[in-house]
């Protein structure tokens, strides 16, 4: 049997589901501190209350806690836990116990040396000790991959990359939103959270372009995401149209009802390391897709036409036009195909 630790994050949730959709035994754990909300069992992930401070200060009590009741649910179940998949060092004392009595997986999902509190030495000594005890690591993108192998000293055959994914319904066609039908167009558009992580810059350049119709702008503006008055300008051009945050069972149709997708990430080390979900759901609709330079995934991809700072961005703006009118080419790589890859390495004990 599998237990996954944790899916406490959409993307981890997604690769969970994926995951107890091929084993369907699969045991996903959603830890929570006492008294946080959505206690209990919710769309079959199972949530384990512990002590504030579990998977840290109170790790010594928190964990075995967690080990205690995840095995327990196990053997109620008929089985044993064969594979635990921890997806932070967090989960370190856990790892720990059950080496020798479980195969153990690292999926790391993120970079976690840009999480606030999250950084230092300490941390990074003890994600280094988890890829070393476990029998595989798995890595969302190519540079966390690297880096690993590089710092860390780890067998490069142990260590996978399997990057994050999207979903059949964003390869699917869908009516046009009719707060987007309405643009001029060609539209632009950039969907997902506004943060430090946006490059507004970036946006302000694109829509002062002749070359652009409109430039739709679709999820929230999150606090702190800019101090510097970038994103009052943008709220002043006439070309940039605010939609704010949308539905998560609606968001594939704003994302599909856009001419060309545009990432603008700005430069950091978090997003040169990440792996973009909105990479992946723009792939299975098949628009173009115009990108910073900023993340080392986005700018791999084929398919991505990525224009560098102080490159002509009026020329990178007319490719994806180009490409617009010759239609889209849907490509799907969802989180069946990541677990599909991984599966053969993962011991189900069957």
């Amino acid at each position: 049997m599998i237990a996954q630790f944790d899916v406490n994050t959409i993307w981890r949730r997604k690769f969970g589901e994926a995951l107890r959709r091929r084993f369907p035994e699969t045991l996903l754990i959603a830890p929570r501190a006492f008294g946080a909300k959505d206690s209990g069992q919710r769309d079959e992930n199972i949530t384990i209350s512990l002590p504030p401070g579990w998977a840290g200060k109170t790790s010594a009590i928190g964990m075995p806690i967690l080990r205690w009741r995840t095995e327990a649910l196990a053997t109620r179940r008929g089985g044993h836990i064969d594979t635990a998949i921890f997806t932070s060092f967090h989960y370190l004392p856990l790892a720990k116990s059950l080496q020798g009595k479980a195969s153990i997986i690292y999926y790391c999902s993120d970079d976690y040396r840009g999480y606030a509190g999250w950084g230092g030495a300490a941390s990074i000594d003890r994600e280094a000790e988890l890829c070393r005890i476990a029998s595989r690591s798995i890595f969302v993108s190519t540079s966390l991959r690297d880096r690993a192998i590089a710092e860390y000293g780890l067998d490069p055959a142990a260590c996978l990359v399997a990057p994050n994914a999207s979903e059949s319904r964003f390869s699917e066609q869908i009516s046009r939103p009719a707060a987007l039908a309405g643009l001029k167009g060609p539209v632009f558009g950039v969907v997902g959270g506004f943060n430090e992580r946006i490059d507004y810059d970036f946006l302000a350049r694109l829509a002062g372009s002749d070359e652009v119709g409109s430039l739709a702008l679709i999820g929230p503006v999150l606090a702190g995401a800019d101090m510097t008055g970038a994103i009052d300008r943008l709220r002043g051009n006439p070309k940039v149209h605010w939609f704010g945050a949308q539905p998560h069972d609606e968001i594939h149709a704003w994302m599909a009802g856009i001419d060309v997708a545009v990432i603008p990430y700005a430069r950091s080390d978090f997003n040169h390391f990440c792996s973009p979900m909105r990479l992946w759901d723009h792939l299975a609709i098949g628009q173009p897709i115009l990108a910073t330079d900023a993340c080392d995934q986005v700018a791999r991809q084929p398919e991505v036409i990525v224009a560098p700072p102080g490159g002509d961005l009026d020329r990178a703006i007319r490719s994806a036009k180009i490409a617009a009118i010759s239609g889209r080419r849907p490509h799907l790589e969802s989180w069946d195909d990541r677990v599909a890859f991984v599966a053969p390495l993962i011991d189900t004990g069957n």
